[in-house]
């Protein structure tokens, strides 16, 4: 028994002496790191060159001076980042707050917070959902300019995007990531899938950039978006559509034809060739892959396509349900949009009577068998069409409207070719000498105002403002609903706009 007691005696003090150790285990040495959870969210969103600011509070003890911090924004993968070709892995801050501009590439990542004790290397560490959006984000390009440069905006809200927290523009991106405007009068702007590019299309002997699509930076200029780079008094962009993963372009009134599918960029390659002719920059599309394109030829006044094999193909002679010959139709075109079933309206005009107009309707969902144009209308009740300025094609219903420098106004094609005024320009944009420039109906596939909303840009050429109203619509009627127009500032004159879904 003395044995017993004897040994707890020795335990104590050696215990007292331990405690009493000042050497690598101090009380320091054993407190905890606290990181105040409560000042972190579960997760971030946030938009690349915006500041993503954290501030946790960190405790050990009363002295803290023994910590280091580290931010870190990691892949869960070990897949690639389509746009760097690397996998994110990145150190971004090295002190207790946060304070990062995003220069991280769009995705979706982990943020963590690790807090270590320099004396004993104990780390604590939290973690969160960080969505890197593009600068570029999700919603309606809006391409706007001069006589001689171009930018790109998006419009963005939660009638585009539904889960949208802003309601506003963002503008100049082009420019503020290249630091300019893009050379020439603004022609077309367009979003590609599969590449995640932009191309930016311009007029004149500049002919505009394919850019990346999360902040619109230049990749290529459009002479070298061909496998034969085109020299200046070669190019004179004039028209682009696509289907699926190919991509469609008339340059000079010749028809380019390029596969993007894969995420690498495919150059444009020798014009399409076998018959004589001259595109117009309208270009119809068939999903299914019937048509690899089909345009109309200005020299012979008819339609024209391109097979599965990318030969130029004449269509074959009209057969009996067909509402007119493909081959020839002899007039001009004026405008062409696919719309309500897919099919493509084309506005075309007699050659010799301006105020003589018609809608042509094409039917592409089926192999070609001479029955191929489907409709036909007279439009020359249509009051004013000779003077259009913009068109617009519905796709849930026939819609057709066009457009005069103050009014918009609907064709009804279908039903004696008259006009039904739609929506006038407010007096004090009327007044202050706005005019309409462009239209554009909302058609992204899934999305809830599918086919509901009519953009309209008006422009005021002595001030060099652009205005952008927002319109929704009546699908089925074409009833402008005008007590709930909106309208957005900032812009010179729009002449284009492009959904970007990513």
């Amino acid at each position: 028994m003395n044995k017993n007691i004897w040994i707890l005696i020795m335990g104590f003090f050696l215990f007292q002496a331990c405690l009493d150790d000042e050497g690598n285990y101090s009380y320091s040495d054993l407190l905890p790191i606290e990181i105040d959870s409560s000042k972190m969210s579960n997760s971030y969103r946030i938009t690349q060159l915006d500041y993503l600011v954290v501030d946790p509070e960190v405790k050990q003890g009363v002295d803290d001076s023994n910590l280091s911090y580290e931010w870190r924004i990691f892949q869960e993968s070990n897949m690639p980042n389509s746009e760097t070709g690397k996998v994110v892995n990145d150190v971004v801050g090295q002190e207790r707050k946060l304070n990062y501009k995003v220069t991280t590439p769009p995705g979706e990542y982990t943020l963590s917070f690790t807090v270590t004790d320099k004396q004993n290397g104990v780390s604590e560490v939290i973690s969160c959902k960080l969505y890197v959006e593009s600068f570029a984000s999700v919603g309606l390009m809006v391409m706007h300019g001069d006589a001689d440069s171009t930018d790109v905006s998006i419009l963005v809200n939660d009638r585009i995007v539904s889960d949208a927290t802003m309601d506003g523009v963002k503008h100049n991106i082009f420019s503020i990531t290249n630091g300019r405007r893009a050379v020439g009068a603004p022609g077309m702007v367009a979003y590609v899938n599969n590449t995640h590019n932009v191309y930016v299309y311009t007029k004149g002997n500049a002919g505009g950039f394919r850019t990346r699509g999360s902040d619109l930076e230049i990749l290529d200029s459009y002479a070298d978006m061909f496998t034969e780079s085109l020299e200046s008094n070669k190019i004179n962009f004039q028209g682009y559509n696509s289907w699926s993963y190919n991509d469609l372009l008339v340059n000079d009134g010749r028809l380019y034809f390029a596969s993007q599918a894969s995420t690498t960029f495919v150059k444009f390659g020798i014009p399409i060739f076998g018959l004589e002719y001259y595109a117009e920059p309208f270009i119809g599309t068939q999903e299914r892959g019937y048509y690899f394109g089909v345009f109309y030829d200005r020299l012979q006044r008819r339609f024209l396509y391109i097979d599965g094999q990318k030969l130029l193909k004449t269509f074959k002679e009209a057969g009996a349900s067909a509402a007119f010959d493909m081959n020839a139709v002899g007039k001009d075109m004026v405008y062409a949009e696919h719309g309500f079933e897919k099919k493509w309206y084309c506005v075309m005009c007699d050659p010799d009577n301006v105020t003589d107009h018609s809608v042509y309707v094409c039917d592409f969902s089926k192999f070609d068998d001479g029955n191929r144009g489907v409709g036909k209308y007279s439009a020359s009740g249509c009051t004013d069409m000779k003077d259009a300025k913009a068109f617009a094609v519905g796709n849930r219903s026939e819609l057709l409207y066009y457009a005069t420098a103050t009014e918009v106004k609907q064709c009804n094609f279908k039903d004696g070719g008259t006009s039904t005024l739609r929506y006038t320009l407010p007096n004090e944009l009327i007044q202050a000498g706005y005019e309409i420039t462009m239209m554009y109906l909302f058609k992204v596939s899934g999305n809830e105002n599918e086919g509901k909303l009519l953009y309209v840009g008006v422009y005021n050429s002595t001030t060099g403002e652009g205005k952008l109203l927002e319109c929704p619509i009546v699908e089925t009627s074409g009833e402008v609903l005008k007590d709930k127009v909106e309208t957005y500032d900032g812009f010179k004159k729009i002449t284009h706009m492009a959904y970007k879904s990513k």
